[in-house]
């Protein structure tokens, strides 16, 4: 089959187009073959029948029917009376006194000896107009008998016929015309294809320039087809691998510090014990590094959840049924002796989900962690059924988020005002996106709520 693939978008137009006119041609050649000759057929055979009729009718066989080749259906036909002599052998009478043209498709042709070939279906007796399909000499004939009185005394035969000659006009025509269709189809092809190529060649060329991170221009787009349509698909795709390069190199820049701060810190106690110069006591700098060695983990850890949670949640997901109530309860017993400050408002309804409690747990855990940050003096943490949602509103009164960054949160490059960067409003996104969910950040009076909405199905 490889060697029916062209490479050229032209010829494959062609060969499409070549392909269809033959299909057509033969489609008309099988219908002429089958049904167009079949009613040119019959069509032979019903004015042989008139002509023979007409011919019985006047009952003048010595002037013969003159215009009996004159119809089209029976050019190169004729009638003839057969008599028997005493020995039974027939005598050919010529009743129009003429011989017929000799036919084109068939140069041997002998008159007399296809009369005589047609006499010897005589059998005798009376016959009334008896068809007959024969072949003679690689020619089909159409002939009728009768019995007829010659000349008011003799008892005869008249016999009519017609050669089925076969008129392939039509069948040439269509062959013809399907050739020239043909090579005008070649040069159509190729001015079809370059038209249809330019475009696609310049999408092509554009491609290979977002490969190489080229956002320079976006493609011009010169038409509303299915080209133009995939024009503005190729724009909109340029536009979002640009975004996410830029958010790529903005996340890298921010990590790299975020990491890059912890790390020094344990350098530099690690070498003020070395060298014996730390300010405070041995104990005190190693629990500094200890904290910031804690520090970077988490930052690590939330790093590598967040690379494979899109692989995770897609072939490691467990479904459960989980009670958020008692799930919420199990995360703020363990936050509340982190920072015991803080005052826990609990309205907690019981409400049951479907999804993997890790990854729900994560979710919910993160926002937490976000709120026990920012909290002055309260938390509180309502829990309830909203229509299909279970709906978990986490309130801190905290500082309000400045509304130009309020669509940022999310983001995972995100930094807060101490420019401390974060992945974990990230993670929860994710995770509750995954499942079909909704999460937002509103701000209050006083304070900021963290809404999460998971579906109760």
């Amino acid at each position: 089959m490889k060697v029916f693939r062209f490479r050229s978008l032209a010829m494959r137009i062609w060969m499409t187009f070549t392909a269809v006119i033959l299909i057509i041609i033969c489609s008309i050649s099988v219908l002429y073959l089958f049904a167009f000759r079949k009613v040119e057929e019959n069509n032979k055979i019903q004015d042989l029948k008139v002509s023979h009729e007409m011919l019985i009718k006047n009952d003048n066989f010595s002037g013969g029917f003159n215009n009996f080749s004159r119809l089209r259906n029976l050019k190169g036909g004729d009638n003839f009376i057969v008599d028997f002599d005493t020995a039974n052998r027939p005598l050919i009478i010529d009743i129009n006194h003429r011989e017929p043209p000799p036919d084109p498709h068939s140069p041997s042709f002998n008159t007399m000896s296809v009369k005589l070939w047609m006499s010897s279906f005589i059998k005798g007796g009376t016959i009334k107009e008896k068809l007959y399909k024969e072949v003679y000499n690689n020619m089909q004939y159409f002939f009728i008998i009768s019995t007829v009185n010659y000349d008011s005394f003799n008892k005869a035969y008249l016999v009519s016929y017609v050669p089925n000659i076969v008129d392939n006009t039509i069948l040439y025509l269509v062959i013809a015309i399907g050739i020239i269709f043909i090579i005008i189809g070649f040069f159509a092809s190729i001015i079809v294809a370059g038209h249809i190529s330019k475009p696609l060649k310049e999408l092509e060329e554009y491609t290979v320039r977002i490969a190489h991170k080229d956002w320079k221009e976006p493609i011009e787009v010169k038409s509303d087809d299915e080209i133009g349509m995939l024009a503005r698909s190729m724009n909109k795709m340029q536009k979002e691998l640009k975004l996410a390069d830029e958010e790529e190199k903005i996340f890298l820049q921010s990590i790299s510090h975020d990491l890059k701060t912890p790390v020094m810190v344990i350098m530099s106690h690690a070498d003020a014990i070395i060298d014996g110069v730390y300010i405070d006591s041995l104990e005190k700098t190693a629990g500094i590094i200890k904290d910031e060695a804690i520090r970077l983990q988490k930052k690590i850890n939330q790093m590598l959840y967040l690379n494979t949670l899109d692989y995770v949640l897609e072939n490691d997901a467990k479904t459960d049924y989980i009670n958020l109530k008692d799930l919420v309860n199990n995360i703020i017993s363990r936050f509340e002796i982190i920072k015991s400050s803080i005052e826990w408002d609990l309205s907690l309804d019981e409400v049951i989900i479907k999804g993997d409690r890790d990854k729900i747990e994560v979710s919910i855990e993160n926002i937490l962690d976000n709120a026990l940050r920012y909290a002055n003096e309260v938390i509180k943490v309502t829990l309830k059924k909203e229509g299909q949602y279970a709906y978990l509103d986490i309130y801190n009164d905290g500082p309000k988020i400045d509304e130009k960054h309020m669509k940022h949160i999310f983001d995972r490059m995100y930094k807060d005002k101490t420019g401390n960067f974060g992945l974990g409003l990230a993670i929860s996104k994710k995770i509750v996106d995954f499942y079909n969910g909704e999460i937002k950040a509103v701000n209050r009076d006083k304070g900021v709520s963290f809404i999460i909405k998971y579906p109760l199905k």
